[in-house]
């Protein structure tokens, strides 16, 4: 339904609107490609690891070493991310359907394929336009 749908808070080349998430993604240098889309897809998913899996299933593991579901959750996402490095396109569309964003899976694709930090900072900036952490 394209009539509920909506644009971007902000364009892909819009890095100066949010000093903050600039300053953090250039500072980070390398890890901008692994952490920063983990983070962004854990706050669509509402703390939850993309996979699916459980934190529950592994809570006595887990609590043992410290970590919480959130932690858990970002981790996953993290070896997700390296092991299948087409997550950020899906990530990227997941965002999409859950803000009513028009876009397309093969905009998508061309926009991490051509402006991969571009890309993971538009979106950082959307999930803080949209009053998330």
């Amino acid at each position: 339904n394209m009539e509920s749908q909506s644009g971007w808070s902000t364009g892909l080349l819009a890095l100066w609107d949010d000093f903050e998430t600039l300053l953090n993604a250039t500072i980070m240098c390398g890890a901008l490609g692994l952490f920063l889309p983990a983070r962004n897809a854990l706050e669509i998913s509402k703390g939850k690891a993309t996979c699916g899996l459980s934190f529950q299933s592994l809570t006595p593991a887990l609590q043992n070493c410290g970590c919480s579901g959130k932690d858990f959750a970002f981790t996953t996402n993290c070896l997700l991310c390296c092991i299948f490095p087409c997550m950020a396109v899906f990530w990227r569309s997941q965002m999409r359907r859950a803000y009513g964003i028009h876009g397309s899976c093969c905009g998508d694709c061309c926009t991490c394929l051509f402006c991969f930090p571009c890309m993971i900072m538009q979106e950082s900036r959307e999930i803080k336009a949209r009053g998330l952490p």
